[in-house]
Parts: C-alpha cells; structure tokens; sequence
C-alpha cells in the first residue's frame, strides 16, 4: 500500500484492472454534478487512450463538454463519462502555455487552404523541437 493512503477514507472509484484474487487497480470515478471552469481534471484523449490534466472550457449538453488540455493545449470534445476528479497534488499550473508570431494575424478573409498550409509550416519549425524565443509583449 502507499505510504500517504488516508485509512477510513471513502473514494469513489471504478475497477481498471485484477491483478490477483486479492489486488485490483482502480480509477476515479466521472465527476458528477456541475463541472468547474476554474479546476482541473483528467480527461480521456481519445487518440490513445491515457488520461491528462485538462480544464473544461464550455458544456455543450449533458453528455458533451469541450476540454483543453493543459499541459499540451490542444483541445477536444469529451463524454462527461470521460472527465474525472484528480487528486489535489496534481492540481497545479499548466505546463504548456499560449504563445503567438510578433506582428502577425489571420486576416478574416484567408483562404482554409493558405491557414491549413500555414499551420503546417508552423509545426514543421517548431512541433517538437527545442527553440529559443524572445518574448516581445503579452496580451494577458
């Protein structure tokens, strides 16, 4: 057992995994009642299957909530069966954060091709790599 396991605690949780007649691996379990903007949970990326700290950024029905995961900043359409309470160690400060090209903008009326082979170019130069930036100002 873990060395901080908090005995006479109750969790809800689910059954992940019998690893013998007497172990089991569990998670927790989807959060019920209303989601927080202002705190984090583990959302279930459906790409693979594993579970990363996200923030609901808006509920578009009962079953639906449009999350970002905070530590990447991609974002996703998630069942609420998919959105789970995580432990407060684990709620601390994002580690991806927004940045964007001095001086430029996406004119409204660009073409979906030229934006789709600009964000190509963008993560040809920098997805993944190691890069030096100078930061010129902030918007927040």
């Amino acid at each position: 057992m873990d060395e901080d396991t908090h005995y006479d605690k109750v969790e809800d949780v689910v059954g992940s995994h019998i690893e013998d007649a007497v172990t089991f691996w569990a998670q927790a379990s989807s959060v019920l009642g209303n989601l927080d903007p202002n705190k984090i949970y583990g959302g279930l990326f459906s790409e693979d299957q594993c579970w990363y700290r996200c923030k609901v950024l808006k509920i578009i029905s009962v079953e639906k909530c449009l999350v970002r995961y905070i530590d990447y900043g991609n974002t996703e359409i998630l069942n609420r069966s998919d959105i789970v309470e995580i432990p407060l160690e684990l709620q601390f400060s994002s580690v991806a954060k927004k940045y964007k090209l001095w001086g430029l903008h996406i004119p409204s009326d660009q073409e979906v091709t030229q934006f789709d082979q600009g964000t190509t170019f963008l993560g040809s130069l920098i997805f993944e790599k190691e890069i030096k930036m100078r930061i010129k100002a902030t918007s927040e």
